[in-house]
């Protein structure tokens, strides 16, 4: 009995000792957090209205003005191959020849069906308007001659098709066919695409669809060539958002010889506002909570306050506050990290005026 008394005080005992050293350890840890045992010293910024223009910045994709399918219109096996996947090649530049030995012979037998046609039709003509024949015997051979040109153009597009031919002025990027192959209409047999000028195509959100309109300055920008703007103008806005809920735009400008782009690339696109507007602001600094849930330390009296704000755009290391200040608050810009609401803080330093009257 006496053993279990002792057991039971030295626990007793050990419990007691335990919880003291918890709580001391603590009171300590809440010191070293704080490091200040007065008054905790920040840095602090008023509240302004300032003047801003508001801005967007995406990403958009370089696309050939053109990108044309080169597609045969005839059939028969390619004879001559006279073009290299990179080659640049003009409008109406022959890229294949087909065997065109059936179709150079069906055009010229339309030829001279057609030339037989006419000469038959201008001596009866010629008889009818001597009275030598009737009305009859012409008209019949009207139609024939008729009959006879058109077979002529016939005859003469199949023969023509045998050369396929560049369809605009570009840069063939794909070739599907080679000497001795077959090709049948509709077969697609090269890729053309045309650089001469550029169609810049990128997403807009509700907000800066109201930013810009057709005709506006886009400023364009690459990874490719740092320091470099390059000027488009917005071409086309869509008028439906897609799933996303945001809305295809396309600015045009030319591909600039020294610094070219191919298509496929990525560039940012970024424009402005035509008006400037009035806003609250605040720096960038004075956020504690995060982008999705903004908080800033308030000072008032001595004491910071949390406050939750709407925060709207950026503007360098400023940041608009829709709601949740006004102008004069004074908000934390340097210690905000060590405070917790409530806490009684002295501000070494305050910048920016109060508002105006």
């Amino acid at each position: 009995m006496k053993r279990k008394r002792i057991r039971i005080a030295l626990l007793l005992l050990a419990v007691v000792s335990l919880l003291f050293w918890w709580m001391q350890s603590g009171h300590k840890s809440d010191k070293m957090e704080s490091g200040y045992s007065g008054n905790f010293p920040v840095m602090a910024e008023i509240v302004r209205v300032a003047s801003v223009r508001d801005s967007f910045g995406v990403t958009g994709s370089v696309q050939a003005l053109r990108d044309v399918e080169v597609f045969s219109e005839t059939s028969g096996i390619v004879r001559k191959a006279y073009v290299e996947v990179g080659e640049k090649k003009q409008a109406g530049a022959v890229l294949f020849q087909v065997d065109d030995e059936l179709q150079a012979s069906a055009e010229r037998k339309a030829r001279l069906a057609c030339i037989q046609a006419k000469r038959d039709y201008e001596r009866y003509a010629n008889l009818y308007q001597e009275g030598a024949v009737a009305l009859g015997s012409v008209e019949p051979l009207k139609l024939k001659l008729d009959d006879a040109e058109a077979d002529l153009i016939t005859a003469g597009r199949k023969y023509r098709d045998t050369k396929i031919k560049m369809p605009v002025s570009g840069t063939v990027t794909a070739r599907f066919v080679e000497e001795g192959e077959m090709v049948q209409p509709g077969v697609k047999v090269a890729n053309v695409v045309d650089l001469s000028q550029l169609k810049i195509r990128f997403y807009l959100s509700e907000k800066q669809v109201l930013m810009v309109s057709s005709g506006s300055l886009i400023k364009i920008t690459s990874d490719l060539y740092p320091g470099r703007i390059f000027a488009a103008t917005l071409f086309s806005l869509s008028g439906k958002a897609g799933r996303d809920h945001t809305f295809e735009a396309e600015a045009r400008m030319e591909n600039p010889q020294a610094t070219p782009f191919r298509s496929g690339m990525f560039v940012r696109v970024s424009a402005s506002g035509a008006a400037e507007r009035q806003s609250v602001v605040i720096p960038r600094a004075a956020l504690a909570g995060s982008i999705l849930n903004p908080q800033v330390f308030v000072v008032n009296l001595g004491t910071a306050r949390v406050r939750n704000i709407v925060a709207g755009s950026s503007y360098g290391t400023s940041i608009e506050v829709l709601s949740g200040l006004v102008p004069g608050d004074s908000v934390v810009t340097s210690g905000q990290n060590e405070l917790h609401d409530g806490m009684q803080v002295s501000v070494l330093r305050q910048t920016g005026k109060g508002p105006e009257k």
